[in-house]
């Protein structure tokens, strides 16, 4: 029975580790995006 119990808490764990790294990576692209200055800024 604790076997079962431990291989049932990985699976669930490596699941749910892998849902949270797939949407992290695709909210990743913000670290890309630069905005353009307003011309008051520029200098």
């Amino acid at each position: 029975m604790r076997k079962m119990r431990k291989l049932l808490l990985t699976l669930l764990a490596s699941t749910l580790t892998s849902v949270a790294t797939s949407g992290v990576d695709s909210k990743s692209g913000w670290m890309i995006y630069e905005p353009d200055l307003p011309e008051c800024l520029k200098k």
